[in-house]
Formats: C-alpha cells, structure tokens, sequence
C-alpha cells in the first residue's frame, strides 16, 4: 500500500485506518461510488438554478428576458428586462432603468431589481457598454463615444415599450452606474425618479434637477472623502455647498423627505452604517429606494408589497449553492476520467515519504494567509503605476482582472522561493520531485509530451463541464453562477482574446 498521506506519531496499524489508499481509489472491482455523487451534485446544481430562477421571477409573477438592441453609435447593449405579467398595453406600469457599478454587470443589480419587479415596475437591468454581454466601447476621443455607456439609450428602450408608462420612468444606479443615471437625469427633464447609491450629487444640482432625487450612501464608504470632500459623511455632508443647493430648506436633515413628489422637488438622504460594496446588497437601502420609486412613479397599490418584505437573498444564496454544487461535481467527475484507460498514466501513486507534522501544517497555513493578504498592496501598486507612471489600460483592458492576475504573479513568485527553501532542506533527506508529483520518474526530471497532453485534455473536459454548466443554465433560467459579485461570465470572443 502507498498512502496518500499518514498521521505521524500512530502505529501501523491506526496509520492504514486514516490513510487514503491511492491505487484502491482505481481498482475496478471496488464499489464505484463516483457517478451516484457526481449525478448528485449535478442535481442539487440544478435545483439551486431552479430555485434561482423562481426567486427571480417571483413564482411565475415576473416574466424575465434577455434582450439586446443597439446604442446610438451602432454598439450592442446586453439587458435583462423584468415585466411584472400585470403589466400589458391596456395597462402599462413605471418602469426603472438599473445600472451596475463599475467592473461589474447587470447581475450585480439583481437585489433593486428583483424588488421592483415584484411590486408592479418593469425594470431594464443593463450591461453597461464595455461590461458583462454588451459590446465594447470605442475610444473616448471618437466623435460617438458615449459617456453615458448605453445608460441614455437605454432610457429610450425602455420607453419604447408598449407595456410601459413613458411618462413615469425613473433611473437607479450604483457607484459608476450611479452617476452614469445622474448625468442622464440631470439633462433629461422627463426622468421623474433618481436614486443613487454609492455616489454623491454635485454643485450641478438644483432644486428641480434632477427630479425627485434620493442618495444613498454607506457612513464608512471607501470613495466618500472623494466624492463628498467630506471625513464624516453623518456630521458634514448635509451641510455642504452642494446640500444647501439641492435642498429647499435650511438646515435639512438626513432621513428626512423634502420638497414634492409631483412637482419633482423631492429629495432625500440616506446614510446606512454599510460600505462602499455593501450598498448594491443592502436590504434597508433597498426598502428606501422601493418606497422612494412608489411615491414618485405611483406603481398600481394592487402590486404593492410592504418594502421590508425582501426574497432577493434567497437567490444570492441559491446561485452560491449552485456554484459550490457545480465545483463539487468537478471531484468525481475528475475521479471517473482517471478512473479510464486513457488517462491510466496520470494516476500516479504518491511515495508515502513524507508527512507533515500539525506545527509545521500550520506554518505553512499561515504563510500562504500572508501571501494572500498581499493582494491589496500589489493592487495599489499596480493602479500607482497606472495613474502616475505609464498607463496600461490600453494593453491591458481588464483592470480588475489585472490586478487578480498581478497578485497571482507575485504570490506565486514569492511562493517558489519559499518551496525552493524547503525543497532543499527535504531533498537532503531523501525526497524527490517525483514525491511532490511534479516528475513522471523516480530518478530524472522527466515531462512526457503524452502525459502533459493528457492532463491538459483532463483539465480542459473539467473546465468545459463548469462552464458549459452555467452556459447552459443561464441560457434556461437567466441565472448564472455568483453570490453578490460576479464570478463566472460568458466565454464572449472578446473575452477569448
């Protein structure tokens, strides 16, 4: 027997009971438990999108679509559009344009609007240009580059439809997102309805414009000294140039409504105890902008829910579910693979040499949280080189992913010199690189050119099956795989290349 791995300081005996017995794993005649659990999690994998899907919807109340059309300037805007079923020509209802923050997609702005579909508003949930399905932006210098990344043109679309009150659209948006729908509605007169979360209305505002304006912005977000010049959001902002400007009172307090619906003049800030990135995700800050868009667009009072009767959690969690079900299922999937003649060679049968004692387990368990802890300052180095040495959007358009891919680099830098440190103290006692399964042979460092195609065909089938997953259940139920911020996107051309 090879052990996979062994207890140290256990007789024989108690070793074989609490080791994992490599080559028993592959033996044909052994009950063949793999498939049973892999058709198991496939199954829980489905129902979780199901449920996903339902939660969405709200059990059939809300029919959900995906829907594409074109900007001004020629470029594809990706959406999701949620129509209550109550809402048809004889009987249109408000509807709501939702736009995501930056680095995001629609999906992120799934909580709002889920909420408002719910309770009688049809909401256009959009990928902004340049983010999740929608086309990629032109350059800003081009003569149609849009500023807005298809949040006016989505306006329009929404507008467009038959089974929504042209006159009674309002416009909800987070972070970027958020003064992408501020811009919008400060120009445009006929938007009747304005919250914005994680962003602060400038100078530029008045008492009229934009109309019926709500702000919500976390006590400790990460961008208020930004974009409020403010230390102290609670204290200072409801006394600042901008307030005075905005406000038809003196003094006005926070939590409080001032002005008038009807005439446009309502205005209103919220300042939860949350951060930046809770805000999109927020149940009390939901509850505000659900009561805020009734008052200003007036939904039909038959649709209305009490606002503090949220469902959108249940589907945060049922597509986390989904999520750990689908990479769950790569385990036995990847087993039965192994487990075929064709893959016989890269089974391997681990030496048994080596056990890692609890101390030196833990050791190195803290090493690699140090390592990880790392990902904040490289990223701030990475956006100093950016802002104040050499631009590198333009060959690398994917900031947020350059970061991640910025950490892995230097992580795993650090990490091979840590190894190499070790590697030297345990080859003197004997181990080899084909002890840590890095060499297909005992006394040589050898990487066959089959083996490697075959744990390349191996990895690619596992990928392809998680992908292909949520690929295919996103196109049945218009879920995808995430738990508030996203994870897996569409393998788009662009995203190819």
């Amino acid at each position: 027997m090879s052990p996979l791995f062994r207890v140290p300081g256990k007789g024989r005996k108690k070793e074989e009971e609490e080791s994992i017995d490599t080559p028993e794993l592959f033996d044909p005649h052994r009950p063949r438990k793999a498939p049973i659990i892999f058709l198991i999690f496939v199954v829980l994998l489905i129902l979780a999108s199901l449920k996903g899907w339902l939660i969405q919807t709200d059990f059939g109340k809300v029919e959900v679509s995906n829907v594409t059309y074109k900007n001004f300037n020629g470029i594809p805007i990706r959406a999701k559009l949620m129509r209550p079923v109550s809402a048809t020509p004889a009987q249109p209802a408000p509807g709501v344009v939702y736009i995501h923050g930056y680095q995001n997609n629609r999906e992120t702005g799934d909580a709002y609007s889920i909420e408002l579909a719910r309770r009688g508003f049809v909401v256009l949930n959009i990928d902004a240009i340049g983010r999740g399905n929608s086309g990629e932006p032109n350059d800003p210098w081009q003569p149609d580059f849009d500023p807005t990344y298809g949040s006016k043109t989505s306006l329009q679309y929404l507008r467009s439809l038959s089974y929504v009150r042209a006159e009674s659209v309002g416009m909800v948006g987070h972070s970027l997102g958020a003064e992408m729908a501020y811009r919008v509605a400060l120009n445009d007169p006929t938007v009747r309805a304005l919250v914005i979360t994680g962003f602060a209305y400038t100078s530029e505002a008045s008492q009229t414009h934009p109309q019926n304006m709500l702000m919500i912005m976390g006590k400790w977000d990460e961008f208020r000294k930004r974009m409020t010049g403010t230390r102290d959001l609670e204290k200072e902002w409801m006394g600042t140039e901008q307030t005075r400007r905005v406000f038809p009172v003196e003094n006005p307090k926070r939590g409080e409504t001032y002005g008038d619906f009807s005439q446009g003049t309502a205005r209103r800030v919220f300042i939860p105890r949350i951060t930046h990135v809770q805000e999109s995700h927020h149940s009390a800050s939901i509850a505000e902008t659900l009561e805020w868009m009734k008052n200003a667009l007036l939904p039909d009072e038959k649709n209305w829910i009490d606002k503090n009767s949220q469902i959108w959690m249940i589907k945060e969690w049922a597509t986390l579910a989904a999520l750990l079900a689908c990479l769950a299922s790569l385990l036995p999937l990847a087993l039965m693979l192994l487990r075929a003649e064709f893959f016989a060679s890269l089974r391997g049968v681990p030496s048994g040499s080596y056990s890692c004692s609890l101390p030196a387990y833990f050791q190195y368990v803290s090493l690699n949280g140090i390592l990880l802890c790392l990902y904040l300052p490289l990223i701030l180095v990475l956006f100093g080189v950016h802002r104040y040495l050499l631009p590198i959007d333009r060959a690398f358009p994917l900031m947020m992913v350059n970061a991640i891919v910025w950490w892995f680099l230097w992580v795993n830098i650090l990490g091979f010199f840590s190894l190499r440190r070790w590697y030297k103290r345990q080859s003197a006692r004997g181990m080899n690189l084909f002890d840590l399964g890095v060499s297909f042979e005992r006394n040589r460092m050898a990487l066959p050119g089959r083996e490697i195609f075959k744990t390349i065909l191996l990895g690619s089938i596992l990928f392809s099956f998680a992908y292909l997953s949520q690929y295919i259940l996103e196109r049945i139920w218009i879920v995808d795989f995430r738990f508030v911020w996203p994870f897996a996107s569409d393998l788009t051309p662009y995203r190819w290349r």
